[in-house]
C-alpha cells in the first residue's frame, strides 16, 4: 500500500506533463523597449497572447520599469483587438501564427509622444474636443490641461480595433494615469 502511495502522485504528474507536452495552441509575445517613467532605465513593454487557437487568443499588454515591475497592465481578445467589440462570430476567419507575431509586435511598438501634443480642452466646454478624433479624459478640465501643459512623455498603444489609449506618469502621484482615449 505504501508503494502505491508513493507511485499514484508520479504517475498522475507524468500524465499532466504529457498532456500538456502535446497541447496545440498560441503562446506568443513580442517586446519593445520604451523611455518613458525614467528617462534614464528604459522600460519594456511586452505584447503576449495565449489561448487554444491564435483565433482564440487572450492577449495582454503590459509595461514594466528597469526593474521589472508592472507599471501597466490591459488586456482584451485578438478578435476584440482587430475587428471591434463584442462576441467573436462562429465564421470568424482562423489567425495564422505569423499573423499574431506581426500583431504582437506591432502592438508593443507604442507611440511615444508628449501630452503638450494633445487638444487644448477649451475653457466653457463641457468636454475635451478634438478635430480629427473623439477624445475622452476621465480627468476634471483643470487636472487635464495641468497634465497637458506639462509636456510630460506619452506612451500610446491600441487599446481596440479603432481606439489609442495614452498613458503618462502623473506627477503628483509618480504612477501611470490613463491621460486620454481617442479614436473616430
Amino acid at each position: 500500500m505504501r508503494c502505491l502511495v508513493l507511485i499514484l502522485p508520479f504517475a498522475l504528474l507524468a500524465c499532466g506533463q504529457q498532456q500538456s507536452a502535446s497541447r496545440s495552441g498560441c503562446a506568443q509575445s513580442a517586446s519593445h523597449q520604451i523611455t518613458w517613467s525614467n528617462p534614464t532605465a528604459p522600460d519594456t513593454v511586452t505584447a503576449r497572447a495565449d489561448g487554444p487557437s491564435c483565433k482564440q487568443a487572450a492577449v495582454t499588454f503590459t509595461i514594466r520599469d528597469a526593474q521589472g515591475d508592472p507599471l501597466w497592465a490591459f488586456a482584451s481578445t485578438h478578435y476584440a483587438m482587430t475587428a471591434g467589440d463584442g462576441a467573436m462570430s462562429g465564421d470568424a476567419p482562423d489567425v495564422p501564427e505569423a499573423s499574431m507575431a506581426e500583431f504582437l509586435a506591432n502592438w508593443a511598438d507604442v507611440t511615444m509622444q508628449n501630452s503638450g501634443e494633445l487638444p487644448e480642452w477649451r475653457h466653457g466646454e463641457p468636454t475635451l474636443r478634438g478635430e480629427t478624433f473623439s477624445y475622452h479624459t476621465d480627468f476634471e478640465r483643470e487636472a487635464y490641461e495641468m497634465l497637458r501643459s506639462r509636456d510630460l512623455p506619452m506612451a500610446c498603444f491600441a487599446g481596440g480595433a479603432e481606439t489609442s489609449q495614452c498613458l503618462v506618469i502623473d506627477p503628483l502621484s509618480n504612477a501611470p494615469a490613463l491621460l486620454v482615449a481617442y479614436g473616430p
